[in-house]
C-alpha cells in the first residue's frame, strides 16, 4: 500500500493501495451503534488484554481493557438508546483518528468508540511506536485474523506513515469524521487541512490540568489512609511521566496557613517515598527538562524553590510567585515538577482557571465547595472534577465532548 514510501499499515484491513483503501471503506454502510458483532469483538479485545501474561507491565493498558468489558459496552449502548424513540442513530462514516506521540493508549479509546458507534475507522499512529503499541498490535492482529470476526477487521485500519500533507489530506477528503489528538501546533496544522462540507471534526489538543487538596483533612489521615491518597496521586501523576493532558501539574494547597505547612510535611516525603518504592523513571533527559524549567520559572520570577529543598528532589516542587497561571502552563515539562500554591478556599483557584485548563483532581472538599469554584470559573474554564487517583479515569465524555454522539448522527423517523 503506498501513498508516501513510509506509509505501513499496522493492524487491520490490508491490501492495494491508500486510494483503494480509501474507496472500499467509504463505500461500506454505517453500522447502528453497539451492534452486536461490534459488542463481540471488542469485548474480546478486553478480553485478550486483560488476561495476557504481559499486561503487567502496562497498569494503563489493564485500565483500558477493563474500561471495554462487556457490561460497560452494554450500560453504554442503553444510555444511548434511551432517546431515540422516533430516531434512527448510525455512524457517521469514515472515521480518522490521528493519534497523539505523548500517551500510546489514549488513541485506543477514541477509535473503539468510534467503531461502537457503527463507522470505519482509520487510524494514523506515531511511527515512534513503544512497547504499549506493539502490545496492543499484537493481540489485534491476533483477533483480526480470527474467521469470526473478518467482518469488524474490514472496517478498521491502523497504519503509520512519517508527517506527509499529501497522505494526510488524501485521508481528510474521504472521511466524514476527523478526531484530532495532539499539541497545539499539531491541531492547527491538521485543521489547515479541508474536510468534505459534510464532515466534522473533534480536536483534543493541548490541555493542563491540577490537583486542589484540603490541608486539613489531608492532616487527619492515618497512616494507612495517607499511603491511599498517596497511591492515587502516583498513579493521576506518574504513569505517563506527568505528560498526559489530565495529570495535574500544579497543586493547590487550601486551608489556613498552618494546616498547608503541616499537609506539605506530610504529602511530599510520602510521594517521594512512593516514587523511589515504584522505581519511577528519571532518565537524564527528564532530569534536564525538569531543572531547565525551574530555572525558567525563577529567571522570569513565576516561582521559588520551599525552604529545605533542593535541585536533585524527584519529584521536585516550585512555590508560585502570584496568581497568572498562564507562564505555567507555557514552562511546565512535566517529568516529576509541581508547581504549588496556597489558597484560603478552593473558590480563589477559580479566576485563576482558563479554556486551557482540563482536569481538576481533588481531596476533602464538599459539594458546597465544588458549587463555590463552578460559579467563579471563567467561560469554558474545567470540564472534569475528579478525586484524587481517577485523573486519568477515562470517560466517553472527554473535553466536554459526548464521543457517542459526536460520532454519530439521527435519521429522523415520521411521526
Amino acid at each position: 500500500m503506498t501513498s508516501s514510501s513510509s506509509l505501513k499499515v499496522l493492524a487491520g484491513t490490508h491490501g492495494g493501495d491508500l486510494s483503494g483503501l480509501l474507496s472500499s471503506m467509504s463505500r461500506q454502510p454505517a453500522w447502528q451503534p453497539f451492534d452486536a458483532r461490534l459488542i463481540a469483538f471488542v469485548s474480546k479485545l478486553s478480553q485478550l488484554m486483560l488476561t495476557s501474561p504481559g499486561i503487567r507491565e502496562f497498569p494503563e493498558l489493564a485500565a483500558l481493557g477493563h474500561w471495554f468489558r462487556k457490561a460497560r459496552l452494554l450500560d453504554l449502548a442503553k444510555r444511548l438508546q434511551q432517546d431515540d424513540s422516533r430516531h434512527i442513530r448510525i455512524g457517521r462514516g469514515l472515521a480518522f483518528h490521528l493519534a497523539p506521540a505523548n500517551v500510546d493508549s489514549v488513541f485506543m479509546y477514541s477509535w473503539l468508540l468510534s467503531l461502537l458507534a457503527g463507522n470505519c475507522n482509520v487510524v494514523r499512529l506515531s511511527q515512534k511506536g513503544g512497547a504499549q503499541q506493539d502490545f496492543v498490535l499484537d493481540i489485534l492482529n491476533q483477533l483480526g485474523s480470527q474467521e469470526e470476526y473478518r467482518d469488524i477487521s474490514q472496517r478498521y485500519v491502523l497504519l503509520t506513515y512519517a508527517h506527509d500533507r499529501k497522505t494526510t489530506q488524501a485521508i481528510s477528503e474521504a472521511c466524514m469524521v476527523r478526531v484530532i489528538w495532539g499539541g497545539d501546533t499539531t491541531v492547527q496544522e491538521i485543521r489547515s487541512i479541508p474536510l468534505r462540507p459534510m464532515a466534522t471534526e473533534l480536536c483534543f489538543a493541548d490541555r493542563f490540568s491540577a490537583a486542589a487538596l484540603d490541608a486539613a483533612a489531608v492532616n487527619r489521615l492515618d497512616g494507612k489512609a495517607l499511603e491511599g491518597l498517596i497511591h492515587g496521586f502516583y498513579n493521576d501523576t506518574f504513569w505517563f511521566g506527568q505528560q498526559a493532558c489530565s495529570s495535574p501539574r500544579l497543586v493547590a494547597w487550601v486551608g489556613s496557613p498552618d494546616d498547608i505547612e503541616k499537609a506539605k510535611v506530610r504529602f511530599w516525603p510520602a510521594l517521594r517515598a512512593e516514587v523511589s518504592r515504584r522505581q519511577s523513571e528519571n532518565s537524564a533527559g527528564m532530569v534536564m527538562a525538569r531543572l531547565g524549567a525551574l530555572f525558567e520559572f525563577a529567571g522570569a520570577g513565576i516561582g521559588q524553590l520551599p525552604p529545605s529543598t533542593n535541585l536533585q528532589d524527584f519529584p521536585a516542587t516550585l512555590d508560585l510567585l502570584g496568581a497568572d497561571l498562564q507562564p505555567v502552563r507555557e514552562i511546565h515539562c512535566g517529568n516529576g515538577l509541581f508547581i504549588q500554591e496556597d489558597l484560603q478556599s478552593l473558590a480563589q483557584l477559580g479566576p485563576q482557571l482558563s479554556d486551557k485548563d482540563q482536569t481538576l483532581a481533588v481531596y476533602g472538599f464538599t459539594a458546597a465547595d465544588y458549587q463555590a469554584l463552578v460559579s467563579a470559573l471563567p467561560p469554558r474554564a474545567l470540564d472534569r472534577i475528579v478525586p484524587v487517583g481517577e485523573a486519568l479515569s477515562f470517560d466517553s465524555i472527554w473535553d466536554g465532548q459526548d464521543f457517542l454522539r459526536s460520532l454519530t448522527r439521527l435519521i429522523s423517523l415520521p411521526h
